[in-house]
């Protein structure tokens, strides 16, 4: 997809993903609660942004961001129009550094926001099913995580196969070890959001040191798993 002209089933799913984004936003906001604070959506944008502009280049010329945690807090507790702009916001900065292609960059806008109003309806149903309190917003957070990782990933590897002939397994979108460093990164969403709907938007940054040890984990993972894929391929040339 990154080279030379989109075929026409490419384009075709790139527009429909396009459509449901919309008709994503349309949903939400018919069904939108009330906005979070300002403060809270300044913090929440100003370190998704930092997260997602600088992602660790990962297999198959891909790159992985840590942004995870802060997209299930916003799709928790942002409404319809607060979560389009932290999307938009935040591949606007990793625009601004990676320059990457405008249809490649249209694409994720619109695959994270589908993932994350997605991740959003099951956060917002897991809360109305399980018990007040701590415990059960944690869960809903874990639910929401592992909501938005599935969906975005498929759809990404829908993309990569039409896009650029990646089969899911080729792509590297499954690799055990990567879907075990979502995991983690989902995990710290739960914490966060209970902590910042207790303390208030500054506890986003107190829960946010994690990452900085997930980041290295997933750079040290995919540099060895790109170092054992390149003599394969070379042997393969």
């Amino acid at each position: 997809m990154a080279r030379g002209r989109l075929s026409a089933a490419a384009l075709a799913y790139i527009v429909g993903v396009s459509v449901a984004a919309v008709a994503a936003a349309l949903i939400f906001w018919r069904s939108e609660g009330p906005a979070a604070s300002s403060a809270v959506f300044a913090v929440l944008v100003g370190l998704g942004m930092l997260a997602h502009a600088y992602p660790v280049q990962g297999f198959r010329h891909q790159a992985y961001q840590v942004t995870l945690p802060f997209i299930v807090v916003a799709g928790a507790i942002l409404n319809a129009w607060q979560l389009v702009a932290f999307i938009v916001l935040i591949h606007v900065a990793e625009q601004a550094r990676l320059r990457r292609r405008l249809h490649i960059q249209w694409f994720n806008v619109c695959n994270y926001f589908v993932s994350a109003a997605v991740a959003a309806a099951f956060y917002h149903r897991a809360t109305a099913l399980l018990p007040d309190g701590a415990l059960g917003q944690v869960a809903a957070a874990l639910a929401a995580g592992c909501a938005f990782v599935t969906l975005n990933r498929v759809l990404l590897a829908g993309v990569l196969w039409l896009g650029r002939g990646l089969s899911p397994l080729a792509s590297g979108l499954f690799q055990p070890e990567l879907l075990a460093a979502d995991l983690i990164t989902v995990w710290i969403a739960g914490p966060m959001l209970v902590l910042t709907l207790e303390a208030g938007p500054w506890m986003i940054l107190a829960t946010a040191g994690p990452l900085l040890l997930a980041r290295l984990a997933l750079s040290a993972m995919l540099a060895r798993r790109e170092a054992q894929v390149q003599p394969v391929e070379a042997r393969a040339a």
